[in-house]
């Protein structure tokens, strides 16, 4: 995409993408405002748990879980890919953008997947275009297919999104009927 290779709008309105620079600090909190933990991973990284404790909530919070302190890390704090977010917690997280490429983070749980519970990080794509090669086979393959290997997320020029396919719609399932027959 060259120029524009930096701008978030140009991966597409369906990709919400966070543009991240070489080599930059990036610190993300995320919050748990229900009782159901969650299992987010982060493909590409693996991040410091710098942060964690109560967190905000709109629904109420049991009294069990009033009490909870918040803790900081310093030093050393425990490095992963993957970490459950408990019960009205949060997280905060930190990683270096030291791995150029397309991430994406997301809970692992199916439901919360296709809610929307996930996010693309696409991380140093100026770094990419000077110093990616894609291999002869995977141009082929999408020539084969009839897919353009250039342009932006719908392979256009700029910010042309015409011929994007529409995003998926969650469709709601009708109420289980209770009681007995």
């Amino acid at each position: 995409m060259g120029e524009v290779a930096m701008t978030p709008r140009v991966y597409g309105p369906q990709t919400g993408a966070v543009v991240l620079k070489h080599m930059e600090v990036v610190e993300v909190t995320i919050h748990n405002p229900n009782d159901m933990p969650h299992p987010l991973h982060l493909h590409g990284h693996a991040f410091q748990i710098i942060e964690y404790g109560l967190a905000e909530s709109p629904f109420p919070i049991p009294a069990e879980f009033l009490n909870t302190k918040t803790r900081r890390y310093s030093g050393y704090p425990a490095k992963r890919d993957t970490m459950s977010i408990p019960k009205y917690q949060y997280i905060k997280l930190r990683f270096r953008a030291d791995n150029p490429g397309v991430w994406f983070m997301h809970c692992h749980l199916d439901i919360h997947f296709i809610m929307g519970m996930a996010m693309v990080f696409v991380e140093a794509p100026d770094v990419l275009q000077r110093t990616m090669t894609v291999p002869p086979q995977m141009l082929d393959l999408c020539k084969r297919q009839g897919v353009r290997t250039w342009g932006n997320a719908a392979g256009n020029d700029g910010y042309n999104f015409g011929g994007l396919p529409d995003p998926p719609r969650i469709v709601a399932r009708p109420p289980r009927a209770t009681g007995h027959i």
